[in-house]
């Protein structure tokens, strides 16, 4: 069965379903990644109006969002545990995963997402952001074609080996 990919309206609201508490973090990641890497648009709709709703200035860990606050040592937990897409010219945007976080970037505006929170980052932020999702992406396509040379380099070594056993019919 194949899905059609989520329009901007419906990914927004996804994220306000996720934000309230209606949906699991994992239907919002599913329909991110449903978004066809050359329709980074629709990502940039998104972030447009998630960053409209979402006031900048306010601290992670303010007041209107308790317990949403990341120190230090958590950030770096969620960035280094973090998954990644990224969408393609020309429209580039990106999306990291961590254990608690769902980042929405791309070069100009980005936003952080976690259970009941939600905060924008400044420009240069967005543009660090976006460069480390493109970079999670490019090692993980290098481990990939590497894992997948392993795979091949197997594969010919065991039919070459099986073949050698099978008895010639004389």
């Amino acid at each position: 069965m194949t899905f059609a990919p989520p329009t901007a309206g419906a990914l927004l609201d996804l994220v306000m379903a996720w934000q309230r508490g209606e949906v699991e973090r994992e239907a919002l990641i599913g329909a991110l990644v449903r978004v066809p890497r050359d329709q980074g648009h629709v990502v940039h709709e998104v972030l447009r109006d998630l960053c409209q709703r979402v006031t900048c200035a306010e601290p992670l860990g303010s007041g209107a969002h308790p317990g949403a606050h990341l120190d230090a040592s958590v950030w770096r937990e969620e960035l280094m545990g973090c998954r990644a897409r990224a969408w393609e010219y020309p429209e580039i945007a990106g999306l990291l995963v961590g254990p608690q976080v769902v980042i929405l970037v791309d070069s100009r505006e980005g936003v952080i997402l976690r259970d009941g929170a939600a905060r924008c980052v400044p420009r240069s932020v967005a543009g660090s952001l976006m460069l480390l999702c493109q970079t999670v992406v490019m090692a993980q396509s290098a481990v990939d074609a590497r894992e997948l040379e392993a795979l091949r380099s197997q594969r010919v070594n065991s039919t070459s080996t099986s073949l050698s056993e099978i008895e010639p019919v004389e």
